[in-house]
């Protein structure tokens, strides 16, 4: 399994090694800088990062036009701004210009904050997997369409009565069988042991 990214921006070193001692672990890699400069060019380096975290007041920049940024150029980045001076104000620009996924005060709870980051790659899984699953759903669209033009005669509703499927089976197979061992490792819930046999003999 890939290991998720994290990248901490903020100038003061203290609050940087308490981030990375909180958050370390084996499935993590950490990465950090302490001006939005430093931070730009370890991004681009990198190629982005699975979720940022930005104090508020840095020296070239203020955390909430840095994550402003960083949406227009990571836009599937998750990103929460930290701040020692909240206020509602700053929540609310904070998140209607950086569509901040979390605004934390500082001195932050460290079981909270463990907690929201992991909320937060659970997020970050679930919407990278339904990218996966509607790119394939729109290539059969994009096929059928095709299709379409190709054999006016054929209505859609007619190859859609036929079940056919023109995109790469086991593609699709492949992919699902993934989405279900790692959302389902147990089966579906609700799906009791001896149902399928029930239902056969209705």
């Amino acid at each position: 399994m890939a290991k998720h990214s994290i990248f901490i921006l903020d100038d003061e070193e203290n609050i940087i090694n308490a981030l990375t001692r909180l958050l370390r672990g084996p499935e993590r890699e950490i990465f950090t800088a302490g001006t939005a400069g430093e931070a730009w060019a370890r991004l681009k380096e990198i190629g982005g990062a699975d979720l940022i975290i930005s104090d508020n007041r840095l020296p070239d920049i203020s955390g909430i036009d840095f994550l402003v940024k960083v949406r227009q150029l990571y836009p599937d980045t998750i990103r929460i701004l930290i701040t020692g001076y909240p206020g509602l104000d700053s929540a609310i620009e904070a998140i209607n210009k950086g569509q901040v996924y979390r605004y934390i005060p500082k001195p932050w709870e460290n079981e909270e904050l463990k907690l929201i980051v992991k909320q937060a790659f659970d997020y970050y899984d679930v919407m990278k997997d339904n990218r996966v699953l509607l790119r394939l759903a729109r290539k059969q669209a994009q096929v059928l369409i095709e299709m379409q033009k190709k054999y006016p005669q054929v209505s859609r509703a007619d190859i859609n009565k036929t079940g056919l499927y023109i995109i790469d089976e086991q593609e699709v197979s492949d992919t699902l069988s993934q989405f279900m061992q790692k959302y389902y490792p147990n089966g579906i819930p609700g799906d009791l042991p001896g149902s399928s046999n029930e239902a056969k003999g209705k």
